[in-house]
């Protein structure tokens, strides 16, 4: 138990993040043969494809050395950008972020799901702890106010 938390802690204090670029779409590929490879590697902690990031694969060792030898020859890789990431780069690439945090009352969102798919509404109000919007619908001959889950708007433009 005291190693494994030992372990822990030393790895929190030397574990850098290196980025790779690889071709675009093939970041998957690249990350389960850079998996193997690490199997048998000691100093490789982590491989992350960032979701909203195409063509760049975070890869979490103990220094840059251990990702050249697991990168060497792989195919897809177009080589490793200079420098590392620092932890809260990584944390903040890999956040998942609702849609609501960005919206207030007054914002123009278009339905994406549901009876009013292809709608256009302005905001009224906005829960975000039960990930849910008021919305006025601008399309209809009179004021509409429906409640709509997060996951079926878009935001479309901000209130000045």
């Amino acid at each position: 138990m005291w190693e494994l938390a030992n372990n822990e802690a030393r790895r929190e204090v030397s574990s850098q993040f290196a980025v790779l670029r690889t071709i675009s779409g093939k970041e998957l590929n690249v990350a389960l043969v850079l998996e193997l490879r690490a199997a048998s590697e000691t100093g490789i902690y982590g491989i992350l494809i960032p979701p909203d990031v195409k063509g760049y694969i975070i890869v979490e060792s103990d220094g840059l050395h251990s990702v050249q030898r697991i990168v060497k020859g792989v195919k897809h890789v177009r080589g490793r950008v200079a420098g590392s990431v620092t932890y809260e780069e990584v944390e903040r690439l890999v956040k998942v972020r609702s849609p609501l945090e960005e919206l207030k009352p007054g914002d123009v969102i278009e339905i994406v799901a549901g009876p009013f798919k292809g709608l256009k509404a302005t905001v009224r109000t906005i829960n975000i702890s039960k990930n849910e919007v008021e919305v006025e619908i601008l399309e209809a001959a009179y004021p509409l106010k429906v409640f709509l889950p997060g996951d079926n708007i878009k935001p479309v433009s901000k209130r000045w």
